[in-house]
């Protein structure tokens, strides 16, 4: 029978790493390029930088949405795993 090993403390910094690096990420991009200026074009390019904030933003908030369920499961392994040991001792 194969044994699944996971080495929690390395998923833990992994996790660590990764929200880190979500929460490193900036999604500013410059919403008022020409502000005195007519062209269409610039209203445009105001319009995808607001929309590519908006979106960088929601990704953000799915990776840490993502990085915290994956704790949640971590910790619920940890714990089925605690369980199994310890049927398996008093057996």
């Amino acid at each position: 029978m194969s044994e699944i090993k996971i080495l929690y403390a390395d998923v833990e910094q992994e996790l660590a790493k990764l929200q880190n690096s979500i929460q490193a990420l900036d999604p500013s991009m410059p919403t008022a390029i020409g502000a005195n200026n007519v062209l269409e074009v610039v209203d445009r390019m105001n319009q995808l930088n607001q929309q590519m904030n908006q979106m960088v933003e929601a990704y953000q908030a799915l990776l840490l949405k993502n990085e915290q369920d994956t704790r949640q499961a971590l910790e619920t392994m940890k714990e089925a795993d605690q369980q199994v040991s310890s049927q398996i001792m008093t057996k």
